[in-house]
């Protein structure tokens, strides 16, 4: 029974896996294409981009590898052996997710050329900002598909926690610390761009747990 138990959870953790990075992977090449297509510069640098594949979504990828698994792990049918790990649920998942993050992403770029028309380079300071700390809030929601965020603990994954604490300092260091912005080409942000920045990195993970409501509702009316 422990046997079955860990396998169902390690199973399970896959599919976080692959959900997490695949929204996240989309949605930065759609935020590339439209940005460009839109305004003929790209809103991240390749630099930016690196940054945001080996840092901000490798650690807390790697740290829903090591999720406890939902409380009704045991509870479930066994899964179709033919189904895919990318089913119809996920799908959606990711259209959603891509749709959210591509969209705060790309106003949050065009909200800082607007504020700053003269320095672009706030544009894409803000555009780099709300990209990885969303996508480090829409970890925290990616550790279980079904239970939203207060059923399984805020908290309760120390290494969650550790990567996405470790993943916060390095963006805030990669803002603030004068010698490192003309590397990333970055900005330090006043609180103009972060009252901006706040609403806008929370929508993806405010979209997520939606996503688990409905599909609650649609598990209890069956």
């Amino acid at each position: 029974v422990a046997a079955v138990e860990q396998g169902r959870i390690i199973y399970s953790n896959i599919p976080k896996f692959v959900y997490y990075l695949l929204s996240c992977n989309v949605a930065e090449i759609l935020v590339i294409f439209l940005g460009t297509l839109i305004s003929k510069n790209s809103p991240l640098t390749a630099i930016q981009l690196l940054w945001l594949n080996l840092v901000t979504d490798g650690a807390p990828a790697l740290a829903l590898g090591t999720e406890k698994g939902d409380p009704d792990i045991m509870d479930r049918k066994p899964r179709p052996k033919d189904e895919p790990i990318v089913n119809r649920f996920m799908q959606l998942g990711i259209l959603l997710q891509t749709l959210a993050i591509t969209s705060v992403t790309l106003g949050a770029y065009f909200l800082g050329l607007r504020l700053h028309p003269e320095q672009p380079e706030f544009g894409e300071a803000m555009a780099f900002v709300t990209l990885s700390l969303s996508e480090l809030v829409r970890a925290y929601t990616a550790r279980s598909e079904f239970y939203p965020l207060h059923k399984i603990g805020i908290f309760s994954n120390r290494n969650m926690n550790l990567a996405a604490l470790l993943s916060a300092v390095l963006i805030f260091a990669v803002i603030y610390i004068p010698f490192l912005n003309p590397i990333f080409n970055t900005m330090p942000l006043g609180w103009q761009q972060w009252e901006v920045l706040l609403p806008l990195l929370l929508v993806p993970s405010v979209v997520a747990e939606l996503v688990k409501l409905v599909y609650q509702q649609m598990q209890k009316r069956r």
